[in-house]
């Protein structure tokens, strides 16, 4: 047997654990350290069951520390004070006395430390530990429920079993409520996690600015860009973000939008339709596959060059569409102003110039000039590389003409930069090439290393064309089309980015507009089905009575556990005594002695002793006791002797 104090002590550690878990690694040291603390003290109290310190002392103790981090309190730190106290009183709570309403300050404790993750980051591992929470709290609540009634009472196992059982039925019979009251609850505009706590996101691959020359080697990161949802592309496909439309005399190119000149343009052929769940940055850029006629965002900026951009850095994550023309041309429905498009650095050097002069020389137009242009790289034996790279003034000249190896943003500049002293527009556009295909999920998976810049280049009656100068590296196969083998740790990657991409798809992006969104479509739907016939409501109504009846039944279970177990088996004696003897034995209003003389069986003789023992001793009965009871009532139903 063990008492429901100690079944409440050691859910209490579980519960403390589950809740501190989530947001451990994201608080201070210090109070990570007091908690840890606090848990192993209280631990070897629980097993000592001596030496507690009194929650006065304990209060006193850490006061300053409370007043300590209130002084911490501030507009541009509010997360970390807040969760560091939480954290504290939980350990303080876990190694002081541990009585009823202790004990229930620990659940609500620990449910609060889980919700400050949400301060941080909403990942899905939130969801495991909130789901453990769900089905530990309920157990101890209950168990407490006993405690508070009787501070003594014990539980055998049997009766333990059922407490839990029923614990978790209440978790299981409050899930069809949360799955219904989670699409159609009010949404606020801006997250709270995101309100309380200024963005503290990285900024993204995708640069403001492509400057070729500035270091010897290029070091790119892993982390997640965005996904992608859209059928597998038959080439690595291009993400489009951004435009660069001048370049300095340092061969800088940035995006200048103050005299953009205006243009028009014509889109044609298939399009394709993909949703983008961008990762949290610093970037106002919206990226989409190459190029993007529409994007399903309110209030965004569309430059005539097609770039759209946010009004302001998001504070949240998100979810678009956007439809894209991926044929690698857009159309202009007027020529555009191409001295914009042509001005060069003053300060090319005498080579660069005497290449672009050739290539204008020896081409009549301006595709051919791209074309002479592009079978320059392809001859040139240029080869792809992010290190030992050339820098300084003269970085281009040492690209083209010495070195001939450097990555996307020497290719795309040079290539560029020959093309308009050669008199032919052209521009830069920076984004992502490519991305890992999830087949599990149906998305690709963009990270930061797939940030890439090539050239778009104007020829009339045609419009602007995009071409990668990366292309034609020497080594272009090996970077890529790299392809992976689809083994045990890829697949069960790609499982588990899978599980995260749909927590992010249906959880945290799900804002107030998704949600007005499932509100038209199911109104839509259900002017459709008018004519529906009566049938099709069975279902709800199914559902509806499922639900009714696990609550009776949840009911019954608890007000069959709310009485003791003594009194279970008094019923049940009387029930079989009922049942056996009928008529001939009247148990109403007669006493054990009464009854077992009326039976003449010893049996029943026995049990009357013991429960008479308890009964009118105002004692509880033993464990040995209540087995004894238990096999009695056994042999008594079947009539052995």
């Amino acid at each position: 047997m063990i008492t429901a104090s100690k079944v409440g002590s050691i859910l209490s550690f579980a519960i403390a654990f589950a809740g501190i878990s989530p947001v451990f690694f994201w608080i201070e040291p210090f109070p990570r350290l007091i908690f840890v603390l606090g848990f192993l003290i209280g631990i070897l109290q629980e097993k000592a069951d001596r030496w507690r310190i009194k929650n006065l002392y304990f209060n006193l103790l850490l006061l300053p520390l409370f007043i300590w981090y209130l002084l911490q309190y501030s507009r541009n730190n509010p997360v970390q004070p807040v969760v560091s106290v939480l954290t504290i009183m939980l350990a303080a709570r876990l190694c002081g006395e541990k009585n009823n309403r202790n004990l229930m300050q620990i659940n609500l404790l620990a449910l609060l430390c889980l919700a400050s993750r949400s301060l941080f980051d909403l990942s899905p591992s939130f969801l495991f530990w909130l789901a453990l929470l769900l089905l530990l709290i309920p157990v101890s609540l209950v168990v407490l429920t006993f405690y508070a009634q009787d501070n003594g009472i014990k539980f055998v196992r049997a009766e333990l079993n059922r407490v839990i059982l029923s614990a978790i039925l209440i978790t299981l019979v409050t899930i069809p409520g949360m799955v219904l009251l989670f699409p159609i609850l009010p949404r606020t505009a801006i997250p709270m996690w995101t309100f309380l706590t200024p963005s503290s996101v990285n900024s993204t691959g995708l640069s403001d600015k492509v400057e070729p020359g500035t270091t010897s080697s290029s070091h790119t990161s892993s982390r997640l860009a965005f996904r992608a949802e859209v059928q597998k592309q038959e080439q690595p496909p291009y993400w489009r973000g951004t435009v660069f439309n001048r370049i300095e005399n340092n061969n800088s190119w940035s995006r200048y939008v103050q005299t953009l000149p205006s243009e028009t343009i014509v889109y044609s052929g298939n399009s394709m339709l993909q949703t983008i769940y961008p990762e949290p940055s610093s970037s106002r850029i919206i990226v989409a596959m190459d190029a993007a006629r529409e994007i399903s965002l309110p209030r965004i900026r569309t430059a005539p060059d097609l770039v759209y951009e946010y009004p302001r850095i998001p504070t949240k994550r998100m979810a678009y569409t956007a439809r894209s023309f991926t044929d690698g041309v857009l159309s202009t429905r007027a020529d555009i102003r191409s001295s914009f498009y042509l001005i060069t650095p003053s300060n090319l050097s005498e080579r660069t110039l005497q290449l672009a002069k050739y290539i204008q020389k020896n081409a009549r137009t301006d595709r051919e000039r791209l074309e002479l242009t592009e079978q320059h790289f392809i001859n040139g034996k240029y080869r792809y590389t992010t290190v030992g790279l050339p820098t300084g003034q003269d970085a281009i000249e040492q690209f083209l003409f010495e070195s001939k190896q450097g990555h996307c943003e020497f290719f795309a500049s040079s290539f560029a930069i020959l093309l308009r002293a050669a008199g032919v527009p052209a521009r830069l556009v920076g984004g992502y090439l490519g991305g890992e295909y999830n087949d599990i999920g149906g998305y690709y998976i963009v990270t930061e290393d797939k940030a890439h810049v090539w050239v778009e280049v104007y020829i009339k009656e045609k419009g602007w064309i995009r071409t990668d100068p990366s292309r034609f590296a020497i080594n272009s196969e090996a970077v890529w089309n790299q392809q992976k083998k689809p083994d045990m740790i890829l697949r069960f990657r790609l499982l588990i980015d899978s599980l995260d991409y749909h927590w992010n798809r249906t959880i945290v992006s799900y804002d107030f507009e998704r949600q007005v969104e499932q509100i038209r479509f199911a109104g839509n739907k259900l002017q459709s089905l008018q004519g529906i016939t009566k049938i099709s409501w069975l279902v709800p109504l199914i559902l509806l009575s499922a639900t009714f009846a696990a609550l009776t039944i949840l009911n019954s279970r608890l007000h069959f556990l709310a009485n003791s177990r003594e009194k279970r088996l008094l019923r049940r004696f009387k029930k079989i005594i009922k049942k056996r003897f009928g008529e001939t034995v009247e148990i109403d209003n007669k006493g054990f002695f009464e009854i077992a003389s009326a039976t003449g069986d010893p049996l029943v003789l026995e049990f009357c002793n013991i429960y008479a023992a308890s009964f009118y001793k105002d004692r509880k009965l033993e464990r040995y006791e209540l087995e004894r009871l238990e096999k009695l009532l056994g042999y008594i139903s079947r009539g052995r002797k």
